[in-house]
């Protein structure tokens, strides 16, 4: 197509000096101009039989050769011409010379060399119009992209102006695949033709192919370029759908993160208004639709979301499975994980190896509380991600992901020394993974070892001071050893601008519960014989607490009472009220009340393990522990020193004091717990106690053996009966408990004593707990088996 402009047709040679050469004889020179008429007429082979005569003649005469490689390569007879043309000759060769070479390269050697012989040529020439163009050709012809773009963009660059721009503006270059190098080939040829329409229309779609849709739509919007509706429309949907790609880099890191999705939403309402004005098929508006459900979804706008992804169900469309991983996204949003698992499981049985829709259905069971339905995903996933090959694009969630996520499946269920078998050795081999620390201080917090969970915050905020989690859950820790102003300084600073990111909603959350005044209850009821009498009690305990006063400090009053008899005959009431501080690892009550009532008590945290408390009341009521003999008017002080190791176990050693009338008692106790088995649903713990009491006078009107030893072993089970899946904020516990031991009474044979009972436990939202218990009690007195009964009431209201 472009032969044409070659050469036209090397009759440059007729332009050859007429003049008589050095030693040139007048029929010499005859022939000569013989040779060039034969040329013109385009008798090659006999111009060429004459000009190579006259070479051999004359090998002193350039022009003899020069031009008869020139006629030659008019006579296709290349293999002379080529065996002729070394580089060296080729340098000092006239230019037409060098196009017949070229010419001869082109039509009998491999692509390769003739454009290597064309760049040469062209490094000592300069631009030139024919070889440039014919090279253009030539890639063509060849089906060789990489070379056509770049003949066409350096001839579009050397010769803007040239009649055959356009020529080559209507090859292919949209045939290639380097869309980049394409559209620097139409840059260049719009630059020559700047209202070319039709280069503007294949600008446009190029950046369209290439995923720049907000240029083109700048282009279309700002400059005015033409564009068919469909490439318009095309621009303002991908522009949208653009946004929301770039919007996976929003999260708690970015200070304003929802440019990109709000973004995102406004060209998509925008392309949905357009599609709908010039009548674009259903399939275009369906599909911008489902952009707008994972738009929605991404702003946290779930309602919105939902909205449109149950009118296009309702309306019998097919709602692909990208945006219907968005409405279920959205379901979960909205604390529906029901919703939001039918969808997902359906998605899961179709594409059981998506990584995505793996890692989504792992998230629906344990939102479901499918613990072991979920835990099987998990580990499939996990080994997928490990034998993902090195090569592959990486995910965005990984390996070191899924095993972070192990870790944090088996701290859901409660399950913290299954968490550390995997949490210790990824500490060991990435201990500078900002996600591995915040999942360490998850598990820590939870266990309640606050200063460990602190640390593991402090190191990831610092990595990143602008990771929300680490910084929330920092706060988070020291509000549980007592540092609340840091915990209020931070919320503060978060809420306005994450009040939907998870931690900072929960903190915020817990603040407000903060805030608030709150009224504790605690009951006791009482029944047994003594010397044949049936003896009755009970006693109250409620306690009603201000809102903080400051940071520190709350003011609370007390109402307590005590009824006995009428075996045991006993009456008191009081009432109360004081000051509770919070601090640094540190709690303590002070409280004044009726009749000379005076109570102090505090608790020491010395660190994760270790706490120490001490307590002293002055004119003090309360039942005995038995829950049937009652005191009246001592003072009762106290101590301990606990030990605990994360939430499984625990032990304390302690001293009570009893100065009481006719009569001073002291206890020694010690006591460990254990968590035997932990599933989501049930636990069971078994306690072990001893305590030996001693008293000063036995002869009173309550039994008190001068010395008395208990040996005593508790096993309990706490089995879960309801729990609300959609805020995890409300469940409902059965426990059962069963104890055996020993009783050693001064004067009297040891005895066996047993305990049995059950109860219930309430969570009702982050601020109100309700438990009850009842239970049968046998212990030896006076050698004499004695039973009795034992109900407790307690409960944490905020208001």
């Amino acid at each position: 197509m472009y032969s044409k402009y070659l050469f036209p047709p090397l009759i440059a040679l007729l332009a050859l000096s007429l003049g008589l050469a050095h030693g040139q004889t007048p029929a010499e020179d005859a022939q000569y101009k013989k040779a060039l008429q034969l040329n013109k007429a385009t008798h090659y082979l006999e111009s060429a039989r004459l000009l190579k005569s006259l070479m051999l003649a004359h090998p002193e005469i350039e022009r003899y050769k020069y031009d008869y490689l020139a006629v030659s390569s008019n006579a296709k007879q290349c293999t002379e011409v080529i065996a002729d043309a070394n580089q060296e000759f080729i340098k000092q060769a006239p230019i037409y010379v060098k196009e017949a070479i070229f010419s001869c390269y082109k039509n009998t050697r491999p692509f390769k060399e003739t454009e290597a012989l064309a760049k040469s040529i062209l490094q000592m020439t300069g631009k030139n119009e024919a070889i440039e163009l014919e090279m253009v050709g030539l890639s063509k012809k060849q089906e060789n992209d990489t070379a056509m773009l770049y003949w066409s963009d350096r001839f579009l660059d050397d010769f803007p102006d040239s009649s055959a721009a356009l020529e080559v503006t209507s090859s292919s270059p949209q045939d290639s695949g380097n869309r980049y190098a394409t559209l620097l080939l139409y840059e260049n040829i719009n630059r020559a033709h700047q209202k070319d329409p039709g280069t503007q229309q294949e600008i446009i779609q190029i950046l369209l192919d290439m995923g720049v849709p907000h240029l083109a739509l700048y282009l279309i919007d700002k400059r005015n370029w033409k564009a068919s509706e469909e490439q318009k429309l095309r621009a303002m949907h991908d522009s949208g759908a653009k946004d929301l790609r770039w919007a996976i880099a929003d999260s708690a890191l970015v200070p304003n993160r929802f440019i990109s999705v709000d973004k995102g939403i406004e060209d998509l309402n925008a392309s949905l208004a357009y599609a709908k004005s010039i009548g674009a098929p259903d399939d275009q508006i369906i599909a911008i639709e489902c952009d707008l459900i994972v738009a929605y979804n991404k702003r946290n706008e779930w309602d919105k979301s939902l909205a449109i992804y149950e009118r296009l169900i309702a309306s019998g469309k097919t709602v692909p499975d990208y945006a219907l991983m968005a409405a279920a996204s959205s379901y979960s949003g909205k604390h529906l994980p029901v919703q939001a698992g039918e969808i997902l499981q359906k998605l899961y049985d179709k594409n059981p190896d998506d990584l995505d829709i793996e890692l989504a259905q792992y998230f629906s069971l344990t939102d479901q509380d499918k613990y072991a339905e979920a835990k099987p995903v998990l580990d499939k996933l996990t080994a997928q991600l490990k034998a993902r090959h090195k090569y592959l694009p990486k995910p965005d969630f990984d390996y070191t992901s899924a095993m972070i996520e192990a870790v944090s499946f088996e701290s859901y269920q409660e399950k913290y020394q299954a968490a550390d078998k995997k949490l210790v050795p990824l500490l060991s081999a990435i201990p500078s993974n900002a996600d591995l620390l915040k999942v360490a201080g998850s598990v820590r917090e939870a266990q309640g070892m606050h200063e460990a969970a602190a640390d593991y915050y402090s190191i990831a905020s610092k990595q990143d001071p602008q990771d929300i989690e680490a910084k929330m859950g920092y706060a988070n820790s020291r509000m549980s050893q007592g540092d609340i102003p840091i915990f209020i300084d931070t919320v503060n600073e978060l809420k306005p601008g994450y009040s939907d990111i998870n931690a900072v909603k929960s903190a915020s959350e817990r603040l407000d519960a903060y805030k608030e005044g709150y009224v504790t209850g605690n009951f006791v009821l009482g029944n047994g014989q003594y010397n044949g009498q049936t003896n009755n009690n009970h006693t109250s305990d409620v306690r009603v607490y201000s809102a903080p006063v400051d940071d520190n400090y709350r003011a609370f009053a007390r109402y307590r009472d005590l009824n006995s008899g009428p075996a045991i005959p006993l009456t008191n009431y009081g009432v109360g009220g004081g000051v509770q501080y919070t601090g640094l690892n540190q709690e303590a009550e002070v409280e004044v009340g009726d009749a000379g009532y005076f109570r102090a008590e505090g608790t020491q945290t010395l660190n994760d393990h270790w706490s120490a408390t001490g307590s002293f009341e002055k004119n003090a009521f309360y039942l005995m522990p038995g829950a049937l003999y009652a005191i009246s008017g001592g003072n009762v002080g106290g101590t301990s020193v606990q030990w605990k190791n994360g939430d499984t176990t625990d032990a304390t050693v302690g001293y009570r004091y009893w100065a009481l009338p006719n009569n001073i008692r002291q206890e020694i106790y010690g006591n460990v717990n254990q968590r035997l088995l932990t599933e989501y649903n049930y636990k069971v713990d078994a306690t072990g106690w001893v305590g030996n009491q001693q008293n000063t006078n036995s002869n009173v009107d309550y039994f008190s053996p001068i010395n008395q030893t208990e040996y005593s072993g508790t096993l309990s089970l706490r089995i879960l009966q309801w729990r609300d899946i959609e805020t995890k904020k409300y469940d409902f516990w059965h426990r059962f408990y069963a104890s055996y031991g020993l009783v050693t009474q001064s004067g009297f044979i040891t005895l066996p004593m047993n305990s049995y009972g059950y109860g219930q436990e309430f969570n009702v939202g982050d601020k109100r707990t309700l438990s009850w218990s009842i239970g049968r009690t046998s212990f030896p007195f006076d050698g004499a088996k004695s039973s009795y009964t034992t109900g407790f009431l307690n409960f944490v209201s905020h208001f």
